[in-house]
């Protein structure tokens, strides 16, 4: 099993608890797949295994170190983000990232089967996200800090 733990970090503490409230939605074609931080999920698991993928990566580009940005402005980093990964030839799938309590606005993001863990925390770094999630064998999403 993969720990990933963070030591300190630059993130508001109320902002790690969005991180952790939200709702990690992917958009698999058939279904879609709601994900928690933190919680098993049967889904993601036949996902990863219908890959033939053990590891994989929730990465987003939209509201930089959550500062939102505008719709047009959120939407190029968002291609630009698809066109990186569709460049390096990763199986992707769109997902939304969902806060219950209505205060962040919906985030989309991708779901990126194969990365290696380096790789997807350079990404992040790349789009200046506060975080990402990452997922392994266990189909367990994990907050990853970038900060």
């Amino acid at each position: 099993m993969f720990e990933i733990m963070a030591i300190s970090t630059a993130i508001a503490d109320d902002l790690v608890d969005s991180y952790r409230r939200a709702i990690y939605q992917i958009d698999s074609g058939s279904e879609s797949i709601a994900l928690r931080i933190d919680q098993f999920s049967r889904s993601l698991s036949n996902l990863l295994s219908e890959l033939k993928c053990t590891r994989a990566a929730i990465i987003s580009a939209y509201n930089p170190y959550s500062q939102q940005l505008s719709h047009d402005e959120n939407e190029t980093a968002h291609q630009s983000l698809h066109t990186l990964l569709i460049h390096r030839s990763y199986p992707i799938l769109e997902c939304i990232n969902l806060d219950p309590s209505g205060y962040w606005p919906v985030e989309k993001s991708f779901f990126v089967a194969g990365l290696d863990f380096d790789t997807a925390k350079f990404f992040g770094e790349q789009y200046a996200q506060n975080a990402i999630l990452w997922i392994d064998e266990d189909a367990i999403p994990r907050l990853v800090l970038l900060r």
